[in-house]
């Protein structure tokens, strides 16, 4: 059995404590627009939006990143900063919460079982923690973890090393929650495996069977939702298992010290300046002083004090009176999970094992400060250790709060998104419009797949009716009133409603919203027809479609082809294809090879809207006309499905299968 240390708090214990949460919320909470908001952490907010709002109960989460989709608890626990506020603000206020909450709980856990002097220290370690802080900034599935990995660890300790009922019913449940909140949590299982072992008593067997019956009741409830969204979406198979392990089948399996790399420098607080992206990080480094060696010494005490704890429990066989074993293995479990790479590792797989790194340094000072007899050199020990605990959680501090004021003020390609507030400006310039339709130009159209159809898809929630259009080969001209907001990008290529040269402050007829300094930024203007009308060969009477669809008009010229479609109804949300196929005389169908892509997402189709859409094509001297139309495409059991929209009215024999398919537009020679 585990001996707690019984002490009473006294009042410095209780004013350091105060000063840890202040400081763990400063750095985790503090200035929440200086936070990304990208495709995920739009996808899971939409999730909990529609549930929030009643719209669709959401059976699982987000897809992962090893083949599984997740599960849906982490929506549910961020549906509840959505149901009052509907910006990301309060969803990440809630994750910053959770992690200080965390910090807290690391504290008490280390108070518990090794006294004030292990507390103190785990306690300011994490509390300053550079990733403890950006794994704690935005809304990530993973970083809810740490509360929960911190009580399903504690919990373990109560009921299995100290016996207490209590604990033990709610340890598996926790457990359970956990690793749906993250599948990285999964390293947890074999953790809370050893505990049960080490802790069992043979005399109080009956007791056990019935506290995991128990907790098995619990965990089989907390699976329901995701058993059920497996099902529903026909996962629960053989093949999806097969799809999971062979969907990074381009990652190499080896055993290799990445995942040692990665909890080392999570430990220490190294290796921020990545968030700067590969083209600013010596800017930034540039910009604090050079005191990230000095962190190199977190990994090295907690590596230290584990080795510590292990020796002294074996050596005192005491491996089943105090918990060191167990904060030890917790430690190095993510880290032997991933030594062999049979999935790709990345840094935030490591969250887990942040508390316990703590835990065991603190863990370890307080053990060597007991072990020395000597009154001055304990003196020293302590102040030395706890000075220089102090010194470097000081340092993590200011080099973080360096960081959040560069990433907020430059652009930092290839690392840290456009700042959450500055996306919240131009929001809230659109809602003050209340604006009945707007539609995002961009490079992309498609959420949850594309990063800023799926980011504004949020953000404009509110707002009747939003809509994404790849402004580099499209372009629509609604037929009622609506906002265009257009995402300017640096170096790419014009939009066709627009070029870079709008992009920029004073243009006119527009409200221009800077993003970092080169960085780009957004143009929110009234939706207006193009300058191509001089240019289009109207078709009249227009050709319709059964699908509601007209072509009614064309323009080509030397490298590509336009076509002009007047969009009808399309309730079911149907995606159509648009090909334009090249012709001689002779009915030959010519290269280039058919140019054939999506028209427009069907859910953003609205009847009476006009679709423009380019195709980059040379046409060769012998090409003739052009024959244009749309179809469907499905999935088969033989390969892809071709199903043509016909044309109505066509004055043509039943086996004209051009006439009937689409038009035929002859090319002036």
């Amino acid at each position: 059995m585990i001996q707690p240390v019984t002490s009473l708090l006294r009042r410095w214990e209780i004013g350091l404590l105060v000063l840890i949460v202040l400081a763990a919320a400063l750095v985790r909470m503090g200035a929440p627009g200086i936070t990304e908001f990208k495709r995920d952490e739009a996808n899971l907010s939409q999730l909990a939006l529609d549930l929030s709002r009643g719209r669709e109960f959401p059976w699982l989460g987000i897809d992962s990143s090893v083949g599984f989709p997740n599960p849906p608890l982490n929506v549910y626990l961020l549906a509840l900063p959505y149901a009052l506020d509907d910006t990301p603000v309060l969803a990440t206020l809630l994750v910053g919460f959770l992690n200080v909450v965390a910090v807290g709980l690391t504290w008490w856990l280390a108070r518990r079982y090794y006294g004030p002097v292990a507390a103190a220290v785990a306690g300011i370690l994490y509390a300053a923690s550079p990733w403890g802080a950006i794994y704690a900034r935005k809304i990530w599935g993973q970083n809810l973890l740490p509360p929960f990995v911190v009580l399903t660890v504690f919990t373990g300790l109560l009921g299995y090393g100290e016996s207490k009922s209590w604990a033990r019913w709610l340890h598996w449940p926790l457990l359970a929650i956990t690793v749906q909140l993250h599948y990285g949590a999964f390293t947890l299982v074999p953790l809370s495996v050893l505990m049960l072992a080490l802790w069992y008593r043979p005399s109080n067997r009956r007791g056990a069977v019935r506290d995991l019956a128990l907790a098995a009741i619990l965990i089989a409830a907390l699976l329901v939702p995701f058993v059920i969204g497996m099902q529903r979406a026909d996962r629960l198979t053989l093949d999806t298992v097969r799809y999971a392990l062979d969907s990074d089948s381009g990652h190499e399996r080896v055993l290799d010290s990445t995942a040692f790399e990665y909890a080392w420098f999570t430990i220490a607080g190294r290796d921020i300046h990545s968030l700067a992206g590969p083209e600013q990080f010596e800017n930034y480094l540039d910009s604090v002083p050079d005191v990230f060696p000095l962190f190199h010494l977190v990994p090295l005490g907690t590596a230290l004090a584990a080795g510590w704890l292990i020796g002294r429990a074996v050596q005192r066989r005491t491996v089943r009176t105090t918990p060191g074993v167990a904060l030890v293995v917790w430690l190095l479990l993510p880290v032997l999970a991933f030594t062999w790479q049979w999935t790709e590792v990345v840094p935030h797989y490591m969250i887990p094992l942040m508390p316990a790194a703590y835990i065991v340094g603190g863990a370890g000072l307080a053990e060597l400060w007991h072990f020395i007899q000597q009154p001055h050199v304990r003196q020293v020990i302590l102040a030395g250790g706890v000075g220089l605990v102090v010194l470097i959680a000081g340092w993590q501090v200011l080099v973080f709060a360096s960081l959040l004021d560069f990433l907020d003020t430059h652009y930092t390609p290839g690392g840290f998104g456009t700042p959450l507030h500055r996306l919240l400006d131009v929001r809230e310039a659109i809602l003050d419009d209340n604006p009945d339709s707007v539609i995002v130009i961009s490079e992309e159209d498609l959420a949850p797949y594309d990063q800023e159809p799926a980011v504004w898809g949020v953000l404009l929630d509110p707002l009747p009716q939003v809509r994404f259009v790849d402004g580099t080969q499209s372009a629509v001209i609604p037929a009622g009133d609506s906002l265009e907001l257009i995402v300017c990008v640096p170096d790419a290529p014009d939009y066709r409603v627009s070029t870079n040269a709008d992009c920029q402050a004073g243009a006119a007829n527009t409200r221009y919203f800077a993003r970092r300094p080169g960085e780009g930024g957004y143009i929110v203007r009234a939706a207006e027809a193009g300058q191509w009308g001089d240019d289009i060969v109207p078709l009249d009477p227009p050709a319709r479609f059964a699908n509601g669809a007209a072509l009614t008009g064309y323009a080509v010229d030397e490298d590509s082809v336009l076509v002009v479609w007047e969009l009808g109804e399309n309730p079911a949300g149907t995606d159509y294809q648009v090909f334009v196929h090249a012709y001689d005389d002779a009915g030959h169908r010519l290269p280039p090879q058919p140019q054939d892509r999506l028209s427009w997402p069907g859910r953003y189709w609205r009847a009476g809207d006009s679709l423009y859409l380019w195709f980059d094509v040379a046409l060769a001297p012998e090409i003739t006309s052009l024959h244009v139309g749309m179809y469907t495409l499905s999935t088969t059991s033989g390969g892809p499905g071709y199903t043509p929209v016909l044309r109505l009215d066509v004055d043509a024999p039943p086996d004209d299968y051009i006439a009937h398919t689409g038009v035929s537009i002859p090319l002036a020679r």
